[in-house]
């Protein structure tokens, strides 16, 4: 392991020989000498450790210290704290470690776990029953399909239609699909009958398999497990127990009381867990903890006092909690749902660090933390050189970080060398290819180690662990038709769809989309025509009137949208012509001095970035003005590309303006540009409210003699005295947020100067395609890396429960906003929050404060002078938090789901797991569309999907504030698609551009019995995706590529698949050059081939070959042409096939001899 070196070193430390003693003597250690120490114990002698801290938080901490020094020997084991979190907010992530870790507990021989006291004292399933929950297979094994499905369910994984996150499984075809945490990818199950037929891995994203393995085992996915008998037992003492209870209540109560406890016992009984049913543990005689899964280990509890602390205020929470339920007749109070710790540790005998130090027998380590000042890597790099006489200096770097080091060595003439961890470490510097969260000095062995945190400041961000988790996708493909939805079709108008239905028509069956128009009209459209209709996509809420079939009112309303749609097209083309006239600078090629600054980046880019990198390089690089806009998702990383491009600009000698919409903005770009620069030799400056005009007055100066050479700023910027010597380049923050008249001096500016503008408002691929050669558009789609989900939850508002989830954020050192959409009463909310809280700051900002005020809050929340932010929607969009990661949500069933969506994207921007709360009033029902919408809130969250419906929200906005408001009217009398497309051919018209013509395959659609059964493809959009693709195919190795990719998701093809397959197969075979017609009669399929085929081939070969195919082939020449007959006798399909496949090439050997 890689600390090795360091760790030796420390066996012999006194307070290390103490635990090896098992003294419990040791106290106030801080994480990193704590981590030293158990590390340093553990390589000495490996073995079970639990070592149990007072929360998650800190057990999160130590954890992340010893897997530095570790590595994958360590464990981290949290279990939820509080039962009422829990039972509303069970996170799916967090579920899925635990269960990998307690699989773990059983397996290792040896390990360091790290256990916070809620993981010490809940109660676990016992390793016997959680080993019964295991689910092994093996290729070959005998069991039923549905015997599987019964046994994952019973292991607490849920049902998914496809499994793109752990605990899921999915079942379509012969397949079985299951992610078990033990693994890195999800299995793949196939079955031939009840045998398995093949076990593979699978990857999340593209559904193809990965590879093919023999045997496999699945691991529980609840820490609900129970066994019959303990369901039996359960049930019977908990009846038992609402019998006495019953009696504390009133009458309605009674009965209220009686039908949850009976609702939650019924559920039980049927396998059926949910969070909140831990509670029932109480009931049970037998029962085990995390001890039981590992009797021989040494348990330490760090620091004693502060376990029992928690424990205590655990009890507290958990009785009050459970009283309240009672009250409020949901659940029977039995208060008995922790182990006692000090009776689960009877069998090991526990040894215990302190919260200080024992003045008695004081033994202590002398490691102490580096408490180094902002100093810069110089200031810091002379004191490694000097300790380096007479220490030993260890410096724990990656190898980027170690180059610049390296470099300061060499100029100061100092000898350094490189170790590994097998190595012993000497006195002077030595480097390390490691990283560790801080650095430390052990006085006793005169070891001094640095990090990346003391030398650059930089806060290494340690992966928990690749995080299985789907990050939320980017959805490109928002077709997915659900009953219900609108859909346009080309010819019709507007109709509402009802589904997909399999008709038989002329003695074969077919998939039709049914859909309905206005008075009952119905249409049905057969799948494979599916172009012709598309989903009707308008903003949310806007639902259209359905068109009369043959009423002629659509074609009016196409003329009409058509008409404006021309003018619009019109103006577009004429902006971005004058564009083209005006000369702009050509910027010289890259520099070194770029390729330096690129490499300073401390991530890889996302191949988005670096594409966007690219163009807009060749955009500065040409003569013509750039004009280009980079869309994305806040995070995304658009400010890295504008740093380069900046950059580039200045190594050309120009200078850059950087335009923000607010003065917030502007001192974030500020800061994180003076940050991202600092290694360079670039002059800096911003200007904006807060910068003293006197300041100011020099800034103005510098900037005219050209000492600035990047100057970001508001709309301050665009001041008369404001002059630049040689502006090369403007960027444009969120332009969409400029006023009118900014924008008319934004456009004085921008005529010569190349000018990119970032926006975070997405807009529509297809509206982007349009637009090419308008203006240039970049797209970054690729979320970071460690973005988590953010996870999100709907939930009744209640005080008690608001109070814990904003201690439970702090208690990480985080940040809340807490969402209030009401002016009157919103200082009333902040009073009642400081009431219950008063060691908490709380800050307020709302729409009627001066939008000064509000930055000074934000400015202040930025800075961690509150710790709680109550506020209405107007969360200036844009701003950074990265330490705000949870957001609450009062009545969240008023705001709009793309609202909805852009809120809670304030959250979840660092690599910290992020919580939103949606919250509405108890006592009111809730509209169907407000629940409804709260669903899909919550399941695009969980899914990392939710992107979806917010995309669509948020593109057609983009659309509109693209192209203007009236255009975004028509937008939603059309459906964002047709009307791209409209405007799309409008564009070319006035361009000149004659529009392409696709070349229409000729299709034979022949009478077979091909469509897709339900029991293959259980989703109708499924089902039309499949055939959406089969429509797209155009060659035999597409066709095969597709076949084999369908295979492999839903193992065998049916027959019906199977002749779908076939029918578009000859499709392409008709469309060869050598075919001239086919007609299929009644009895029979007639083929006919070109003149110029006919006439150069070896007729002779041709009948010898005909007559291994078939013996019923007649062949006739008439014309000039070879007419061929086939019978339809059975599977005369195939034979049709194999004839046009094997005359294709007999001409060509004809022309080629």
């Amino acid at each position: 392991m890689h600390m090795d070196i360091l760790l030796k070193e420390l066996q012999q430390n006194e307070a290390a020989l103490s635990i090896q003693r098992k003294e419990s003597v040791l106290g106030n250690l801080s994480y990193m000498e704590e981590a030293l120490l158990l590390a340093a114990d553990y390589r000495r002698t490996p073995q079970k450790l639990m070592i149990i801290k007072n929360n998650a938080y800190t057990a999160q901490k130590l954890y992340e210290r010893l897997q530095a020094l570790l590595g994958d020997e360590v464990l981290l084991f949290s279990l939820e704290e509080s039962l009422r979190v829990e039972a509303i907010a069970a996170s799916p992530e967090n579920k899925a470690i635990q269960m990998e870790v307690m699989a773990k507990l059983q397996q290792q021989d040896a390990y360091v776990a790290v256990l916070n006291t809620a993981a010490a004292i809940r109660f676990l399933p016992s390793p016997e029953i959680f080993r019964q929950h295991c689910i092994t297979l093996k290729q070959d094994q005998e069991i039923e399909y549905e015997a599987l499905k019964q046994l994952l369910f019973e292991a607490g994984y849920t049902h998914v239609s496809r499994v793109d996150q752990p605990l899921c499984y999915a079942a379509r075809g012969g397949i079985i699909d299951v992610y078990s945490m033990n693994y890195d990818h999800p299995l793949r199950i196939e079955f031939f009958d009840n045998i398995v037929d093949s076990i593979r891995f699978f990857d999340i994203g593209t559904q193809r398999t990965i590879e093919i393995v023999h045997d496999a085992m699945i691991i529980p996915a609840s820490d609900l497990l129970f066994t019959d008998a303990q369901i039996a037992e359960l049930v019977e003492q908990a009846n038992k127990e609402l019998k006495k209870q019953l009696s504390q209540h009133d009458s309605s109560m009674q009965k209220l009381l009686q039908e949850h406890v009976n609702e939650d016992l019924d559920l039980i009984s049927n396998h059926m867990m949910e969070s909140r049913f831990y509670k029932y543990y109480a009931f049970l005689k037998n029962r085990s903890t995390v001890f039981d899964y590992a009797p021989d280990a040494q348990i330490i509890l760090s620091s004693v006092e502060e376990v029992q602390d928690s424990v205590k205020h655990m009890h507290e929470e958990m009785v009050a909690y459970l009283q309240e339920l009672f009250q409020e007749g949901i659940s029977l109070h039995s208060f008995d749902v922790f182990a006692d710790l000090n009776s689960s540790f009877k069998q090991h005998s526990p040894m215990e660090f302190h919260q200080f130090v024992d003045y008695k027998k004081p033994i202590t380590s002398q490691i102490m933390t580096m408490s180094l000042g902002d100093i810069n890597l110089e200031r810091t790099m002379q004191e490694v050189v000097h300790q380096a006489r007479e220490r030993k200096v260890l410096l724990a770097l990656e190898h980027k970080e170690q180059e610049q080091v390296k470099r300061l060595l060499e100029e100061a003439n100092v000898s350094w060398r490189t170790v590994t961890s097998s190595d012993t470490l000497e006195t002077g510097i030595q480097f390390l290819n490691a990283s560790l969260p801080e650095g430390f000095t052990c006085l006793k062995e005169q070891i001094c180690v640095y990090t990346a945190k003391e030398l650059f400041h930089s806060v290494k961000k340690a992966t928990r662990y690749s995080n299985k988790f789907k990050e939320a996708e980017v959805l490109h493909d928002y077709q997915e038709l659900n009953v219900g939805d609108y859909v346009v079709h080309n010819q019709h108008g507007i109709g509402k769809y009802l589904g997909i239905v399999n008709k038989k028509i002329d003695g074969v069956h077919k998939d039709f989309l049914h859909i309905a128009y206005k008075g009952d009209d119905v249409l049905l459209v057969p799948l494979e025509q599916f172009k012709l209709i598309r989903k009707f996509v308008s903003k949310e809420g806007a639902s259209p009137k359905l068109n009369k079939l043959g009423s002629g009112e659509w074609e009016k309303t196409k003329k009409k949208v058509s008409a404006k749609i021309a003018e619009l097209a019109d103006r577009l083309v004429k902006l971005y012509a004058s564009r083209d006239e005006n000369i702009g600078h050509a910027f010289a090629k890259d520099t070194p001095l770029q390729k330096q600054f690129e490499e300073d980046f401390e991530y890889e880019l996302t191949p988005d970035q670096a594409r966007a990198v690219q163009e807009i390089k060749q955009d500065m690089e040409s003569a013509k003005p750039m004009d280009r806009l980079l869309c994305g998702d806040v995070g995304f990383g658009k400010t890295e590309v504008a740093a380069r491009a900046a950059f580039k600009a200045v190594a050309d000698g120009r200078q850059v303006a950087f335009l923000c919409p607010t003065t917030i903005l502007s001192l974030q770009h500020y800061k994180t540009f003076m940050k991202r620069f600092r290694n360079f030799p670039v002059n800096i400056a911003v200007v904006n409210r807060f910068i003293k005009p006197s300041d100011q007055k020099h800034i103005i100066q510098d900037l005219k003699e050209g000492n600035v050479d990047i100057l970001i700023g508001t709309h301050r910027l665009l001041s008369k005295d404001i002059i630049f010597k040689d502006l090369g380049l403007l960027v444009i923050d969120e332009e969409q947020r400029f006023g009118v008249e900014h924008k008319e001096k934004i456009k004085e500016l921008k005529n010569s100067v190349d000018v990119l503008s970032l926006s975070a408002t997405p807009i529509p691929r297809t509206l982007q395609m349009s637009l090419i050669g308008i203006r240039s558009l970049s797209q970054l789609e690729t979320p970071p890396m460690n973005r988590m989900p953010v996870q999100t939850y709907v939930i009744e508002k209640n005080f008690q429960m608001v109070k814990e989830i904003i201690q439970r954020e702090l208690a990480r050192n985080g940040q809340v906003f807490y969402l209030y959409n009401n002016v009157k009463e919103i200082y009333n909310v902040a009073r009642k929050l400081r009431d219950a809280m008063p060691e908490v700051e709380i800050g307020v900002a709302h729409g009627q404060m001066t939008r000064e005020d509000i930055e000074d809050v934000m400015l202040q929340f930025t800075d961690n002078k509150y710790q709680v932010l109550v506020c209405t929607t107007i969360i200036e969009t844009g701003i950074d938090i990265p330490n705000a990661n949870t957001i609450l949500i009062e009545d969240a069933d008023h705001f709009g789901l793309s609202q909805l969506y852009q809120i809670k994207g304030r959250v979840g921007r660092s690599d910290r797991l992020a919580y939103a709360y949606l919250m509405y009033s108890p006592q009111k029902q809730l509209s169907e569309i407000a629940m409804k919408r709260l669903k899909s809130i919550k399941e695009f969250t969980q899914l990392g999907s939710g992107y979806k419906i917010a995309m669509r929200d948020l593109t057609i906005r983009g659309a509109g504030d693209m192209l203007g408001p009236q255009q975004a009217g028509f937008i939603d009398t059309v459906g964002i698609d047709m009307y791209i497309e409209m405007l799309n051919s409008a564009i070319m018209e006035k361009k000149g551009i004659q529009p392409k013509i696709k070349p229409e395959m000729t299709k034979a659609n022949v009478k077979v019995d091909a469509y897709i059964p339900s029991t293959f493809a259980t989703e109708d959009y499924e089902k039309i995706t499949l055939y959406q693709r089969m429509e797209d195919i155009h060659s035999k190795k597409e066709l095969l590529a597709m076949m084999d990719e369908i295979k492999d998701n839903y193992g065998k093809l049916p027959k019906a698949v199977q002749l779908l397959f076939e029918k578009k197969r000859l499709d392409i075979c008709i469309n060869e050059p050598h075919v001239n017609a086919f007609r299929e009669l009644p009895k029979a399929v007639e083929l006919t081939f070109t003149s110029a085929w006919s006439n150069s081939i070896d007729g002779v070969a041709l009948f010898e070959m005909m007559t291994t195919i078939s013996k019923n082939i007649t062949i006739r020449y008439t014309n000039g042409k070879i007419t061929m007959k086939l019978p339809k006798l059975k599977d005369w399909l195939y034979t049709v096939i194999e004839v046009l496949e094997r005359t294709e090439p007999m001409g060509e050997e004809q022309t080629a001899s």
